[in-house]
């Protein structure tokens, strides 16, 4: 219904904010919005939810946190207010990531997510987001030093990307590098 709100921030509390637009003050709930200050001009990206009795508006800085969000709340107990905090931006990248390297520790760290909950979430995000991100895959620390050595020894873009999402990510950097140069060398 509403795809995003432009405004002044009126208020801030401790999980939502009041976004003020032509006399009209919009209640969105936001997850830290401690990095808000009043007055402050803002575009809230929003999803707008409908119960029998509540009405609530969730609000996001960037479409692709809302996005994100869409995605959480249709798996099976994720509900709107564990889907914010776990597409916020702080966590974004992160969550992601750990997502796609099925890494259940990371996701079980969040209020309310455990261990079955964990597993569902990559079940159903994980082919998901490598889809929506394959051309810009979100690479950890070693897969970035993986990267640029393959780069180094004149190896393509493209050839390194088939290559990255293939490699054991818990392996130590050395192991990693010998089974990226197993893969491309066939």
């Amino acid at each position: 219904m509403f795809y995003y709100i432009k405004g002044i921030v009126a208020e801030i509390q401790d999980n939502l904010i009041i976004i003020e637009n032509n006399g009209i003050g919009y209640k969105i709930y936001f997850y830290n919005p401690s990095i808000l200050s009043l007055e402050q001009k803002i575009k809230i990206f929003t999803y707008f939810d409908v119960k029998e009795e509540q009405h609530n508006l969730y609000g996001f800085l960037k479409k692709e946190m809302l996005n994100f969000f869409q995605k959480l709340i249709t798996i099976p107990g994720i509900g709107p207010k564990s889907a914010i905090v776990i597409s916020n931006s702080e966590f974004f990248t992160e969550t992601q990531k750990a997502i796609q390297q099925n890494d259940i520790d990371y996701l079980i760290k969040f209020p309310g997510i455990g261990k079955k909950t964990a597993q569902q979430i990559i079940f159903h995000l994980q082919q998901k987001l490598s889809i929506h991100t394959n051309n810009n895959i979100v690479l950890n620390q070693k897969q970035k030093d993986i990267q640029k050595a393959l780069r180094n020894l004149g190896f393509s873009s493209k050839q390194i990307q088939t290559v990255l999402p293939k490699l054991d990510s818990t392996s130590n950097i050395e192991i990693m590098l010998k089974e990226a140069l197993k893969l491309l060398v066939k």
